[in-house]
């Protein structure tokens, strides 16, 4: 996934392949792993909002100011940085668990799933059980 996300991975001698971790504000104790294809939609897309408004001027904070470049090495590594273990609680020998999410990866601790997950849930359980929610995906074909 990373590897044809990364435009400059098939012409590179490095047989590195970049990411983007964006570790958002404080409160976040997830980071999300994108690849570069992902991450220059995503800044097009801000592009598009009004400059200098508050929108913009937070979408710019959070996935250029609160984020960092990344290599997986060749063996398929990611060293996180020190900030970023610290921030998240990683150290030697703990699980994570890594969630794919389409186009970039949430990384956390078991114990401690991102806030957005819970809110996932409760809206889950709202909608009883065996609910499908594959079904919103009608809303996509209605709009078509």
């Amino acid at each position: 996934m990373f590897d044809a996300g990364d435009p400059a991975f098939s012409t590179s001698n490095t047989g590195r392949t970049q990411v983007v971790a964006v570790y958002g504000p404080d409160w976040w104790n997830w980071i999300e792993l994108y690849t570069i294809d992902a991450i220059e939609e995503i800044d097009e897309q801000i592009d598009g909002l009004t400059r200098g408004s508050r929108e913009r001027r937070w979408l710019e904070q959070l996935m250029n100011g609160q984020s960092t470049d990344l290599e997986i090495d060749r063996e398929g590594r990611l060293v996180l940085p020190l900030k970023l273990r610290e921030k998240l609680g990683f150290e030697a020998g703990v699980e994570t668990l890594f969630a794919s999410h389409g186009d970039y990866i949430k990384v956390y601790l078991p114990e401690s799933p991102p806030k957005d997950i819970a809110e996932i849930e409760e809206f889950a359980a709202e909608k009883g059980e065996g609910f499908d929610p594959r079904e919103f995906l009608a809303q996509v074909a209605d709009k078509e």
